[in-house]
């Protein structure tokens, strides 16, 4: 067997450059590197131009919250623009632009009846923003009498008077009356209002609120008996559950109940059962 010898395998091929070409292409790489630098320069002035800019603009007296009155407050209804300018945490004068937004938001919602705050800053003119949501307070939420008092010091939600809103949230009963002396309390009452009923309070009030006969108090101190103060007099509903619609509208239908009996005779309305209805009569004392 006869091996032939294989080919030659072809030589790589290299680009020529000439002396010229050589001396050009030093040339274009001093230029790429000397734009490089420049733009590395003027990034730098930038930015220093920038932060000097922004450091001007801080401490100018132009862009100074200098009063209150260049706050521009809204969404307050029952706090007046006097009353949420002393909730702000702002000393004046303050550059504005070391103003936190944030934090003037959080301590707007932990000081005063207020669910929720946004706050921004206003350049033309120069001072802040201030939307607030306040909270609506509903009823007047009186203490457990057999529980301990509180310190008086110490403020303790449902261990002293207070007001609660649609949500159940409680708040100092001062909250609004040491903001505005103009505030009227709301008229319904709670008694033995606790942390474990704010997650049944919304639905409670707001089934209350459509009931045809008037409810002036909500007597919670017993579980296992909510109590009703109403036009026609004192209702038992037992234990808080999901008939109190059907309860209320048992009630209802008993709103003509003084053309049959004397309602300073009885003692109480027994609505446990709504399908059976009940009137307890005070019971009549002889003198001995």
């Amino acid at each position: 067997m006869i091996n032939h010898p294989s080919p030659p395998s072809e030589m790589p091929e290299f680009t020529q450059f000439s002396p010229e070409d050589l001396t050009h292409r030093r040339k274009q790489l001093r230029r790429q590197r000397r734009w490089h630098l420049l733009q590395g320069i003027w990034r730098m002035m930038a930015m220093a131009g920038l932060t000097t800019g922004v450091v001007t603009v801080a401490v100018s007296p132009r862009w100074t919250i200098q009063a209150p009155t260049q706050v521009d407050v809204s969404g307050n209804h029952l706090l007046s623009e006097n009353a949420v300018y002393e909730l702000l945490p702002i000393e004046y004068p303050q550059p504005l632009l070391t103003l936190q937004p944030q934090a003037i938001e959080q301590q707007l919602v932990k000081a005063g009846p207020i669910a929720e705050a946004v706050v921004s800053r206003r350049l033309f003119p120069p001072g802040l923003n201030v939307r607030i949501d306040e909270r609506n307070p509903v009823a007047i939420a009186i203490p457990d009498t057999t529980m301990p008092v509180a310190s008086l010091k110490e403020v303790v939600p449902f261990r002293q008077m207070g007001l609660l809103d649609e949500s159940g949230y409680w708040m100092p009963y001062n909250s609004f009356t040491q903001l505005n002396d103009d505030f009227e309390p709301p008229t319904l009452q709670v008694r033995g209002m606790k942390a474990s009923y704010q997650k049944d309070w919304p639905k409670l009030f707001e089934t209350l609120q459509q009931s045809p006969i008037k409810i002036t108090e909500i007597d919670w101190r017993d579980p296992s008996n909510l109590i009703l103060q109403t036009d026609l007099g004192t209702v038992h509903m037992g234990s808080y559950n999901h008939r109190i619609s059907e309860q209320l509208l048992a009630l209802d239908q008993m709103r003509n109940l003084d053309s049959q009996l004397d309602l300073e005779k009885i003692a109480f309305i027994d609505l446990q059962d709504p399908q059976n209805p009940t009137v307890e009569i005070l019971q009549a004392t002889t003198a001995p």
